[in-house]
């Protein structure tokens, strides 16, 4: 086993270059961490056009070719310092990569998907000999990267040990049939124990099954996931290769997410003293036009407006959460069905609904620091960044008890055994009864101030740094490669 160990995490998305979701804070965040505690790490990436914009980026003077189907593809290889001793790598290839979107336009996904990430699995490989150092482990990331896992194999001893991350078990990275020659993998990949799902082929199953160690951002996710409700038909593999499953809980970059130095909200604040927290609320009850009493609590959601986010409860449940005298604040854009029915709500209850269908990470910044209260009814969430965001700020969370959010989030019981307060509130059927008793449990607490400050700073001393979770990942290569 080295003594040092050298990780490349090749990732469809790396924040700040290009990020649709919590992957790309994971993968953005990760790398650092790891450096910090003695591991060298980088990221490997493909060159969007959006990654290339206003960042100094240097192009590696070489030319690289990759083989797909009957065609030699040229690409090139650029690097972005992330840090002093984090580097990205980013795979320019215009013909699969130089396109507005990351996997499509709109509400329309790229159809040449699978072939634009099967190229960039196998430019990861020839890239390889010209990286600062040579791996000993590839960490890939959800099924944009599962077929490194299999190409890993088929280079046989000396290669690189692959390990795989779940970050969403949703979307299997489906191909038909005919992709076998792009992907170009020997006959033998492609049975019910390899590739094929129900007639196609999944890309997230590849790095399942032919991965060295599989993990996935939460111990109850990784339970969940081996369910029929939670394994997208892939909970029978996931039972088989259950020894090597992992659950590894996501953690916070503090350096971004910090109310004691945050650029973007309007006072500062720490757990000994809160209240810039209360100034927080009041600029941005005043930047969103709500006029609203002061003492009454304000609920934020920060979300991409997808079913996965549990939407419907918000707008089945309203009347009677209004009822109960607060105010609610969401900011977030996606389906186009969410965004009428969440504009209607608003306009529905203007006086305690703002709505801002927007991504805005600056807002973000100022919704979690000014709320009471951060809601994320879920119906299924693998980790969850929003509502760690939300301890460290001090806005306790009200989450469904699934994931991430089970595993991060103490339902209040008053103090507990221990004299410690649990720091939010869970509730588990996904109904919006459910939803409506445990925002009616946190109004309640808000109507008792001692009892409130008292959860609220419980919450901003839990410690989710990534110092933690990057020691478990160490831990996790150290053990893998024992095993090599």
């Amino acid at each position: 086993m080295p003594d040092n160990i050298k990780v490349l995490i090749a990732s469809p998305e790396v924040s700040p270059l290009a990020q649709t979701g919590g992957l790309a804070e994971m993968v953005g965040s990760l790398p650092k961490a790891l450096h910090a505690l003695g591991t060298r790490a980088a990221v490997i990436m493909p060159a969007y056009q959006v990654a290339l914009k206003n960042l100094r980026i240097t192009e590696l003077d070489l030319k690289l070719y990759a083989e797909q189907a009957d065609e030699t593809i040229p690409f090139t290889l650029l690097a972005w310092e992330m840090e002093p001793g984090v580097t990205v790598y980013l795979v320019r290839c215009d013909r699969f990569f130089d396109r507005p979107g990351l996997y499509g336009e709109g509400r329309d996904v790229y159809a040449d998907n699978p072939d634009r990430f099967a190229f960039f699995c196998k430019a990861v490989l020839k890239s390889l000999p010209y990286l600062a150092f040579q791996p000993d482990i590839i960490l890939a990331n959800d099924w944009h990267t599962g077929l490194l896992m299999p190409y890993l194999l088929e280079m046989g001893p000396g290669a690189p040990t692959g390990l795989f991350v779940i970050h969403n078990q949703g979307y299997l990275g489906l191909a038909p049939m005919s992709a076998k020659p792009v992907i170009g993998l020997p006959e033998s990949y492609f049975g019910l124990d390899g590739l094929e799902y129900y007639g196609q082929l999944s890309y997230l199953k590849a790095g399942i099954v032919f991965s060295r160690e599989v993990i996935t951002v939460s111990p109850t996710y990784a339970r969940e996931i081996q369910t029929p409700e939670g394994g997208n038909g892939l909970d029978g593999v996931l039972r088989f290769h259950a020894p090597k499953l992992h659950g590894l809980l996501n953690g916070v970059d503090y350096r971004v997410w910090n109310p004691a130095d945050d650029p973007h909200i309007a006072a500062r604040y720490e757990p000994d003293n809160l209240k810039g927290k209360r100034l927080c609320k009041t600029a941005l009850k005043k930047e969103l036009g709500l006029n609203s009493p002061e003492d009454r609590p304000l609920f934020g959601m920060v979300s991409r407006l997808t079913a996965q986010k549990g939407l419907t409860l918000i707008v089945e449940a309203a009347a009677e959460l209004f009822r109960l005298g607060l105010d609610l604040v969401i900011l977030g854009s996606g389906d186009p069905w969410y965004e009428e029915q969440l504009t209607a709500l608003a306009d529905r209850f203007p006086g305690q609904m703002r709505l801002n269908l927007a991504y805005d990470v600056p807002l973000s910044h100022r919704i979690i620091a000014g709320s009471d209260f951060v809601l994320v009814p879920s119906i299924y969430e693998p980790c969850g960044l929003i509502q760690l965001y939300a301890l460290r700020y001090g806005s306790i969370p009200v989450v469904r008890a699934i994931g991430g959010l089970n595993d991060t989030v103490r339902d209040y019981a008053g103090q507990n055994p221990s004299g410690a307060w649990d720091n939010g509130f869970k509730f588990s059927q996904f109904q919006p009864w459910a939803l409506f008793r445990a925002v009616r449990r946190a109004a309640e607490l808000y109507g008792r101030p001692e009892d409130y400050l008292a959860m609220s700073r419980a919450g901003m001393l839990d410690d989710f740094s990534w110092s933690a979770s990057a020691q478990a990942y160490i831990d996790l290569f150290k053990a893998s490669l024992g095993r090599a």
